[in-house]
């Protein structure tokens, strides 16, 4: 498909579209007896995000499934018992930055793309401290504050001169892999699967609520649309990977129904954090 014709498709056959992106996934990686692998991911960008985190954490632990936490080092100073919390229920906490450039009350002033390399450096750099100071923890992943548009290949050179070993910053959309996982300077980046209905937009909570974009407020819409993501993946073999904003779920019945189908999954696809995905599924790629 061209990428005209490709653009046309997404614009009026968007289900069509993302069946074709998904589609050259198929047999290019072994989930070993299952047919696809999933990380759950949140965002912890705002203090209503850190007061809906002991809800979040205990219906994960109902479930037994464990995910990847995208922190801000300035709330983890302000908050430490709650992100400890994260790793004393056996979750991933990944550098989000210190201040989380472009958010309205940590940093108004500035966008990550827009920082010199060494202010990027810097706001990586002080997050990694706060997690090791405060939390006694060193985080081995990175996303950027609002990822794909906002992210910069330079970071790759920053995460790797750090020691770091993944990224989870670009939309699949943004990919040349079709989401599955790849390498970019040293560094593996994990694309953030896109929105079967959307395409252009990524699958996550801000793109389907009303606090946001509100796409799939409907009844059960979000829920269709995340189990017809799910049997996509399965059908093709692929990587998925969704972030939500723990506010956005922490009080929906809809989030424990989204739990319970994975759980009822378990047999066909591996839901891990990135972290697990690197060591260990991908250690030998």
């Amino acid at each position: 498909m061209r990428k005209f014709e490709a653009h046309l498709a997404a614009l009026f056959c968007p289900h069509l579209y993302t069946r074709w992106l998904y589609r050259h996934n198929k047999g290019k990686q072994d989930w070993g007896d299952k047919k696809a692998c999933l990380t759950l991911s949140f965002d912890c960008d705002y203090v209503e995000d850190i007061y809906a985190l002991p809800k979040v954490l205990d219906l994960l632990r109902a479930h037994s499934f464990k995910a990847s936490f995208a922190c801000v080092g300035k709330l983890i100073e302000q908050y430490p018992s709650e992100h400890k919390s994260i790793i004393a229920e056996g979750h991933e906490i990944v550098n989000h930055t210190y201040t989380h450039p472009n958010h309205e009350k940590l940093n108004p002033s500035h966008t990550f793309n827009e920082l010199t390399f060494e202010q990027q450096q810097e706001e990586i750099a002080k997050c990694h401290k706060v997690c090791e100071n405060v939390l006694n923890y060193s985080p081995i992943g990175f996303r950027t504050p609002h990822f794909g548009m906002l992210h910069t290949k330079r970071v790759y050179q920053i995460l790797k001169e750090a020691g770091y070993a993944y990224s989870s910053s670009l939309a699949l959309i943004q990919s040349s892999t079709y989401g599955m996982p790849f390498f970019e300077q040293g560094i593996r980046e994990i694309p953030v699967s896109i929105c079967p209905k959307h395409p252009f937009s990524v699958f996550d909570t801000w793109h389907s609520f009303a606090r946001g974009r509100g796409r799939h407020e409907g009844k059960n819409d979000w829920v269709r649309t995340f189990c017809e993501l799910v049997e996509l993946g399965v059908q093709t073999n692929s990587y998925l990977n969704v972030y939500f904003d723990p506010q956005d779920v922490a009080s929906r019945k809809e989030f424990q129904t989204i739990l319970e189908y994975l759980e009822e999954k378990r047999d066909t696809i591996t839901v891990t954090p990135y972290e697990k995905l690197h060591r260990e599924i991908y250690a030998t790629a």
